[in-house]
């Protein structure tokens, strides 16, 4: 089951931005309601399976980070595998599961648990193509980088910030120039648009600029919120923590 099905549309399949992104690993911060569960046999103390199938062995975990290739997840002390074996990982997030197979590819024993790098097996282009959805929510708000500060008022008035990466996001901060305190914002997520003032609703848009966008379906504007909430816990740390605030006010 796809994760979004109007927004997030991918580029062309061979494109150059394709194959330069499949190995990016993006940080998962824990904030973000994602909850992983591993599924393989388990092992008795001398290493030896306690089961000819992995179904019903099944192992909260720490989703730690992830690529389209592969992920890297965090489990409970002691638990054993052995590298090259199959698993399935389970990732779901509100109402949406995800299962993807994957083999155990590298161990490493920590203080605090078992980091398992994992190496996915897609079974098919549908689960390979909700995967990556996933993937891009997360890269969406995780590459923004800080592009401008301007130190005096432009023509509306008040301060502005700008984060943004190529994917594309841009984030516009709008500031109070006494108060420096942030009044509006608005936020493009590849071709949509989210923005709002203090005091006012959100307003979704359907366009790549707030002023040629068009209003959105009540149905898109659902999962553009919906995608609006699932990228703010990802954001990064040069994004201002008043900021975080102010958007998490419409979250």
């Amino acid at each position: 089951m796809p994760l979004f099905n109007s927004i997030l549309q991918e580029p062309a399949a061979g494109s150059p931005s394709v194959e330069r992104r499949r190995t990016q690993r993006f940080t998962i911060n824990p904030g973000f309601p994602l909850k992983a569960v591993l599924s393989y046999v388990g092992r008795d103390d001398t290493g030896a399976p306690m089961s000819d199938s992995r179904h019903g062995w099944n192992w909260k975990g720490r989703l730690i980070d992830c690529s389209e290739e592969g992920a890297r997840l965090q489990l409970g002390p002691g638990l054993k595998a052995v590298i090259g074996e199959a698993c399935d990982l389970r990732l779901s997030v509100q109402d949406f599961e995800l299962i993807v197979p994957c083999h155990v590819a590298n161990i490493a024993e920590q203080d605090d648990g078992m980091i398992f790098g994992l190496t996915h097996a897609f079974p098919d282009e549908a689960v390979a193509a909700a995967y990556r959805q996933l993937v891009e929510v997360l890269a969406l708000g995780a590459t923004l980088k800080a592009r401008a500060k301007k130190s005096e008022v432009d023509q509306s008035g008040y301060l502005v910030e700008q984060f943004a990466n190529d994917r594309p996001a841009r984030l516009t901060i709008w500031r109070e120039q006494s108060s420096q305190g942030v009044v509006a914002f608005e936020f493009l997520l590849k071709e949509n648009v989210v923005q709002a003032a203090a005091g006012q609703p959100m307003e979704y848009l359907t366009g790549t600029d707030a002023t040629g966008a068009a209003p959105a379906t009540a149905a898109k504007a659902l999962e553009i919120h919906r995608l609006f909430c699932w990228v703010l816990p990802n954001l990064p740390v040069e994004v201002p923590a008043d900021v975080r605030e102010f958007l998490q006010i419409y979250a």
